[in-house]
Protein backbone atom coordinates (compact mmCIF):
# COMPACT_ATOMS: atom_id res chain seq x y z
CA UNK A 1 0.00 0.00 0.00
CA UNK A 2 2.93 2.43 0.75
CA UNK A 3 4.43 1.83 -3.37
CA UNK A 4 1.02 2.69 -4.20
CA UNK A 5 0.85 5.87 -2.00
CA UNK A 6 4.33 7.19 -3.07
CA UNK A 7 3.65 6.00 -7.04
CA UNK A 8 0.53 8.64 -6.70
CA UNK A 9 2.20 11.36 -5.00
CA UNK A 10 4.85 11.09 -8.20
CA UNK A 11 1.85 11.32 -10.77
CA UNK A 12 0.56 14.51 -8.37
CA UNK A 13 3.60 15.73 -8.87
CA UNK A 14 3.78 15.43 -12.87
CA UNK A 15 0.59 17.47 -13.05
CA UNK A 16 1.63 19.78 -11.01
CA UNK A 17 4.63 20.52 -12.95
CA UNK A 18 3.22 22.43 -15.15
CA UNK A 19 3.20 25.33 -12.86
CA UNK A 20 6.97 25.94 -13.35
CA UNK A 21 9.75 26.75 -16.16
CA UNK A 22 12.29 24.94 -14.58
CA UNK A 23 16.05 26.94 -15.53
CA UNK A 24 18.01 24.23 -12.90
CA UNK A 25 21.18 24.71 -11.84
CA UNK A 26 23.83 28.10 -13.00
CA UNK A 27 27.14 28.25 -11.75
CA UNK A 28 29.63 31.36 -12.52
CA UNK A 29 33.49 30.75 -11.88
CA UNK A 30 36.52 32.39 -12.53
CA UNK A 31 37.04 31.05 -15.56
CA UNK A 32 33.44 31.14 -17.13
CA UNK A 33 31.87 34.32 -15.30
CA UNK A 34 29.03 35.02 -17.75
CA UNK A 35 26.47 32.64 -18.24
CA UNK A 36 23.41 32.97 -20.21
CA UNK A 37 20.29 30.71 -20.39
CA UNK A 38 17.35 31.37 -23.19
CA UNK A 39 14.23 30.16 -22.74
CA UNK A 40 10.60 30.60 -24.06
CA UNK A 41 7.79 31.16 -21.90
CA UNK A 42 3.53 31.83 -22.98
CA UNK A 43 3.41 34.99 -20.70
CA UNK A 44 -0.27 35.42 -19.27
CA UNK A 45 -1.84 38.76 -19.12
CA UNK A 46 -2.72 39.77 -14.93
CA UNK A 47 -0.13 37.29 -13.59
CA UNK A 48 2.85 37.98 -11.53
CA UNK A 49 5.61 36.16 -12.06
CA UNK A 50 8.62 35.19 -9.77
CA UNK A 51 12.07 33.94 -10.62
CA UNK A 52 12.78 31.81 -7.34
CA UNK A 53 16.08 30.28 -6.47
CA UNK A 54 18.58 29.32 -3.68
CA UNK A 55 22.13 31.14 -4.06
CA UNK A 56 25.76 30.00 -2.31
CA UNK A 57 29.35 30.58 -2.88
CA UNK A 58 32.90 31.64 -2.62
CA UNK A 59 32.91 35.41 -3.33
CA UNK A 60 34.93 38.46 -1.66
CA UNK A 61 34.16 41.77 -1.36
CA UNK A 62 35.50 43.35 -4.48
CA UNK A 63 33.05 40.77 -6.28
CA UNK A 64 29.14 40.63 -7.36
CA UNK A 65 27.01 38.64 -9.03
CA UNK A 66 24.91 40.33 -11.32
CA UNK A 67 21.74 38.81 -12.70
CA UNK A 68 19.76 39.97 -15.80
CA UNK A 69 16.68 39.19 -17.69
CA UNK A 70 15.94 40.67 -21.25
CA UNK A 71 19.25 43.01 -20.43
CA UNK A 72 17.45 44.13 -17.25
CA UNK A 73 19.54 43.58 -14.19
CA UNK A 74 16.89 42.32 -12.02
CA UNK A 75 19.55 41.08 -8.81
CA UNK A 76 22.65 41.60 -7.25
CA UNK A 77 24.68 39.60 -5.12
CA UNK A 78 27.52 41.66 -2.89
CA UNK A 79 28.90 40.74 0.15
CA UNK A 80 26.22 42.42 1.80
CA UNK A 81 24.02 39.45 0.52
CA UNK A 82 26.02 36.71 -0.64
CA UNK A 83 25.03 32.96 0.85
CA UNK A 84 28.51 32.06 1.96
CA UNK A 85 30.13 28.46 2.77
CA UNK A 86 27.47 26.34 3.65
CA UNK A 87 24.70 29.01 3.77
CA UNK A 88 22.36 29.14 1.04
CA UNK A 89 19.89 32.10 0.58
CA UNK A 90 16.32 31.92 -0.80
CA UNK A 91 15.29 34.33 -2.89
CA UNK A 92 11.94 35.37 -4.90
CA UNK A 93 12.39 38.47 -7.57
CA UNK A 94 9.03 39.70 -9.21
CA UNK A 95 10.02 39.83 -12.81
CA UNK A 96 6.88 40.11 -14.45
CA UNK A 97 8.03 43.52 -16.38
CA UNK A 98 10.98 42.02 -17.46
CA UNK A 99 9.45 39.17 -18.82
CA UNK A 100 8.39 39.06 -22.52
CA UNK A 101 5.96 36.44 -24.19
CA UNK A 102 8.45 34.32 -26.27
CA UNK A 103 11.71 33.99 -26.56
CA UNK A 104 13.44 35.63 -23.17
CA UNK A 105 17.55 35.28 -21.87
CA UNK A 106 18.50 34.73 -18.08
CA UNK A 107 22.10 35.99 -18.07
CA UNK A 108 24.44 35.48 -14.47
CA UNK A 109 27.83 37.40 -14.92
CA UNK A 110 30.45 36.98 -12.27
CA UNK A 111 32.01 41.31 -11.81
CA UNK A 112 35.72 40.93 -10.97
CA UNK A 113 35.62 36.96 -10.51
CA UNK A 114 39.58 36.42 -10.11
CA UNK A 115 41.28 34.05 -7.68
CA UNK A 116 44.94 32.72 -6.99
CA UNK A 117 46.64 29.04 -6.74
CA UNK A 118 44.88 29.11 -3.53
CA UNK A 119 41.48 30.96 -4.02
CA UNK A 120 38.50 30.00 -6.80
CA UNK A 121 35.68 32.29 -6.33
CA UNK A 122 32.98 30.40 -7.37
CA UNK A 123 28.92 31.43 -7.02
CA UNK A 124 25.82 29.19 -7.87
CA UNK A 125 22.01 29.63 -8.79
CA UNK A 126 20.16 26.34 -7.58
CA UNK A 127 16.47 25.20 -7.98
CA UNK A 128 16.01 27.93 -10.51
CA UNK A 129 12.64 28.51 -11.48
CA UNK A 130 9.75 30.77 -12.85
CA UNK A 131 6.55 30.33 -11.51
CA UNK A 132 3.24 30.31 -14.10
CA UNK A 133 0.12 29.94 -13.33
CA UNK A 134 -1.86 26.75 -13.96
CA UNK A 135 -3.06 26.63 -17.29
CA UNK A 136 -6.21 24.67 -17.73
CA UNK A 137 -7.15 22.70 -19.27
CA UNK A 138 -3.61 20.98 -18.20
CA UNK A 139 -1.74 19.54 -21.32
CA UNK A 140 -3.98 16.81 -22.96
CA UNK A 141 -0.33 14.56 -23.28
CA UNK A 142 0.46 14.75 -19.61
CA UNK A 143 -3.26 13.65 -18.64
CA UNK A 144 -3.37 10.66 -20.91
CA UNK A 145 0.18 10.10 -19.28
CA UNK A 146 -0.74 10.31 -15.39
CA UNK A 147 -3.83 8.25 -16.46
CA UNK A 148 -2.04 5.54 -18.03
CA UNK A 149 0.38 5.55 -15.01
CA UNK A 150 -2.19 5.15 -12.57
CA UNK A 151 -4.10 2.96 -15.02
CA UNK A 152 -1.15 0.87 -14.42
CA UNK A 153 -0.08 0.82 -10.86
CA UNK A 154 -3.63 0.34 -10.02
CA UNK A 155 -3.53 -2.92 -12.03
CA UNK A 156 -0.38 -4.54 -10.90
CA UNK A 157 -1.30 -3.53 -7.53
CA UNK A 158 -4.43 -5.71 -7.96
CA UNK A 159 -3.32 -8.29 -9.81
CA UNK A 160 -0.12 -8.63 -6.67
CA UNK A 161 -2.76 -9.73 -4.48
Amino acid sequence: MRNIFILIILCIGIINSVNAYYLEYLEVKEDSHNISKSFNINKIENYTYYLKFNHYGNINSSMEVDIYLNGNLIYRIDDSNDGSGNYKKNVSIKITNYLKDGKNVLRVEGINFRGNETYHPYYVLSNLYINEPTKTPINFKLVILTLILMTTIIYFYISRK
